[in-house]
């Protein structure tokens, strides 16, 4: 969503986006960009199949319709457009764009058809003119994986928020002076690959110092029943935020979790969009001793209110909860120059 509104503030450029359906809601517009959806996912396997064909073949149809001279795929699953349509147009800029890392090992486990993708990934990764990757870690990995790939061709593209939500926070924050410490999580919710059941066991013991509210619309089915049997006051589950609309919601919270367990390397080697988000918007976040490069990354810039966490064991902090604000003018600069 952020590259394409980056895209679409350039005045010399038309932009269409080719995506499928959200099957609750789908709010998220560009201005001057058309975006067009295909089909819905479904846990069903033969409707999630229907839609893939739906998509591939839509999409296609209307590259050779728009002829665009650059094309941004995002991820594996909209590799097949692209692949026949450089085909037939070898002089179009292809660029692929990947937010999240998958091993060789997880590939091997697949489906078939993501095992066929990413064979077709492979011949457009010698004829692709870009590829991204979100950091340095993961561009590690993929280039030890495809080793014949020219580095030149690979960019680090972090997931950062608009810059203006720094802004917003800089100047609508104000430092807690109730005596409870308000911590929040926003996202996916789930018990096997977060740390959900620690860190809700450990805010209930903490007898009301402090209080976490989970915004999300994206939970498991374990993960609800477990929240339906708390019933406390200071632990709360709520309904998932427009993204556009988190900073008025997060700037009234002190600290911001990120729970990954680092079940894989897509999420040890990650800067979680939420950890940058929640800097952005004035927060000190905690987050697991398990995100390698979560750490690395708040090292090296300097980034100041960032906790490592080991949630298996009591939960501690040396943070300054008298004062969680901390006008982070490195990050500011970080997102000014990406």
């Amino acid at each position: 969503m952020n590259i394409i509104n980056d895209i679409a503030a350039m005045s010399n450029v038309s932009c269409s986006v080719y995506s499928t359906n959200n099957k609750s809601k789908n709010w998220f517009n560009a201005n001057g960009v058309k975006i067009f959806r295909f089909a819905s996912i479904y846990q069903n396997s033969l409707l999630r199949y229907w839609c893939y064909f739906k998509f591939n073949c839509s999409c296609l149809l209307f590259l050779l319709l728009k002829r665009p001279q650059a094309i941004i795929a995002f991820e594996t699953y909209s590799i097949l457009p692209l692949y026949i349509y450089s085909k037939f147009f070898k002089h179009i800029i292809s660029i692929i764009h990947y937010h999240e890392y998958i091993s060789q090992q997880e590939i091997s486990k697949g489906s078939a058809y993501t095992k066929f993708l990413n064979k077709l990934e492979i011949k457009l990764y010698k004829t692709c003119h870009y590829i991204s990757q979100t950091n340095v870690e993961r561009q590690t990995l993929f280039l030890n994986d495809y080793k014949f790939i020219d580095v030149r061709k690979m960019l680090i593209n972090p997931n950062f928020p608009p810059k203006n939500w720094y802004e917003f926070a800089q100047t609508n924050k104000k430092n807690n002076d109730t005596g409870v410490i308000k911590l929040v999580h926003v996202g996916a919710i789930s018990l096997s690959t977060m740390y959900t059941k620690e860190i809700v066991n450990w805010v209930i013991a903490q007898n009301g110092k402090y209080v976490i509210d989970f915004y999300t619309d994206n939970i498991t089915t374990n993960a609800t029943l477990f929240f339906k049997n708390i019933n406390n006051k200071n632990v709360n589950l709520l309904s998932g935020i427009n993204y556009f609309s988190l900073p008025q919601t997060l700037i009234h919270y002190d600290i911001g979790v990120t729970l990954y367990n680092g079940h894989i390397p897509n999420y040890i080697f990650n800067v979680p969009n939420k950890v940058l988000e929640y800097i952005a918007c004035g927060l000190q976040v905690w987050y697991s001793k398990d995100l390698i490069s979560t750490k690395k990354f708040t090292e090296i810039n300097a980034i100041n209110g960032c906790f490592e966490i080991d949630f298996n064991k009591n939960i501690s902090c040396s943070c300054n909860e008298n004062h969680f604000f901390n006008a982070n003018i490195n990050y500011y600069n970080l997102m000014s120059n990406s």
